[in-house]
């Protein structure tokens, strides 16, 4: 997964930049979207990519609830014919008033709409434990990703979101951005490795640190867990992405 912004900002070029960068790596393909701009901006800078690189990039919608969400929702799914979505807590937590609905509400709300017209696939940025295990819960039909292990920066406490993707079979967690890397190792064997999934988090993470992360844990652990194997490595390095996105 990578982003065709860096936290709202873009420039022309971006995206084959990404390009160089997927090269690098050695990756042949990704999801792409974008964050922190007005939904149909965002949504708009997606497609342009992926019409100039469609057989590079995987769009995801994008939407904020301070925008237009349910038009939006309309548009990238009956006119674009996307299936995934990404939501960020900064943009689920701004412009809530404080005697309106919670957040899980709003993203509750949002999700479930998104299901109705055809999003099968949610990449969620919420480090709220309680509100994913009820969202996820709630709503079993969508497949959850959890970017960052489930949480970012906040390393101490992955093992329960380790646990929520082993036990709840529409739950699957990204490696990108992972602040205790040298914990991966035992966090992959929690939430086993075809519950995780490889992700950069670029263009403000290198997609050759994030593999590298990875590409380590095919040899000795300092937890003495077991090496990925090559069938195990290969699943999280596209794989299962590839089983849930489906035809692209």
């Amino acid at each position: 997964m990578m982003h065709l912004e860096v936290v709202g900002t873009h420039w022309p070029g971006l995206d084959d930049e990404v390009l160089e960068h997927y090269d690098a790596a050695g990756i042949d393909k990704g999801v792409v979207l974008a964050t922190w701009i007005p939904s149909r901006e965002s949504n708009d800078l997606t497609r342009d990519a992926v019409r100039r690189h469609p057989d590079r990039f995987i769009p995801f919608g994008h939407v904020r609830p301070v925008d237009d969400w349910q038009t939006e929702l309309v548009r990238i799914t009956q006119e674009f014919g996307w299936t995934g979505l990404k939501l960020h807590q900064g943009e689920l937590r701004h412009g809530i008033p404080d005697t309106g609905p919670d957040m899980c509400t709003v993203t509750e709300a949002i999700v479930r709409r998104a299901a109705e017209l055809g999003i099968r696939l949610v990449k969620i940025h919420l480090d709220d434990y309680a509100a994913i295990d009820s969202l996820t819960l709630e709503m079993p039909a969508v497949t959850w990703i959890l970017p960052h292990m489930g949480c970012y920066f906040k390393g101490q406490d992955m093992r329960r979101w380790c646990d929520l993707a082993r036990e709840r079979p529409n739950v699957y967690l990204d490696t990108s951005a992972t602040d205790r890397y040298p914990n991966l190792d035992e966090a992959i064997r929690w939430a086993t490795p075809e519950n995780v999934t490889f992700a950069s988090d670029g263009f403000l993470y290198s997609p050759l640190v994030e593999k590298a992360k990875l590409d380590t844990l095919r040899l000795p652990t300092p937890h003495r867990a077991p090496r990925l194997t090559d069938a195990e490595y290969a699943l999280i390095m596209g794989g299962t992405m590839a089983r849930l996105l489906g035809p692209t």
